[in-house]
């Protein structure tokens, strides 16, 4: 028996779930995607970014729409500009920042899709107030998410 396959479709500009507090925008989800990927658009401030952390069920695909991405590895930091695009397997830490002193804009793609569950919660979360670390820590941890610092 064939899985069920999702049918085409387009989205135009500016359209998608927005989650306010962590500037994330769904643009496909696992749903529309048959679980196959999630794609999404999210930025970053200024000379700002997350830290180190490793995903162990996704792969991440960032391609940079404005700005720039630094990559920081184990021993090794990589980097694009507007255009470029970086591949980030599963189980590799990695910690994403935006180096310029204007906003940077991204692509996200996490392959399989399910990524967006972690967005979701975490949205959720700070929709009740300010998060602690604990609680991050804890709703990470349910999607497969480890932060290492």
């Amino acid at each position: 028996m064939q899985p069920d396959i999702p049918p085409p479709f387009a989205t135009p500009l500016g359209l998608g779930r927005e989650l306010k507090h962590l500037g994330i925008t769904h643009r496909l989800t696992r749903p529309q995607t048959g679980g196959a990927y999630y794609l999404f658009e999210f930025g970053f401030d200024p000379e700002s970014g997350n830290r180190l952390h490793v995903h162990r069920h996704e792969d991440e695909v960032v391609y940079v729409l404005q700005g720039a991405i630094e990559i920081r590895l184990d021993g090794q930091t990589l980097r694009a500009g507007a255009g470029g695009v970086a591949h980030l397997p599963k189980t590799i830490p990695h910690a994403l920042y935006n180096p310029l002193p204007a906003p940077s804009q991204y692509l996200g793609l996490a392959i399989p899709g399910g990524l967006e569950d972690f967005f979701d919660a975490l949205e959720a979360a700070l929709a009740r107030g300010p998060l602690d670390d604990e609680t991050h820590r804890r709703i990470s941890g349910e999607y497969g998410i480890e932060w290492l610092e």
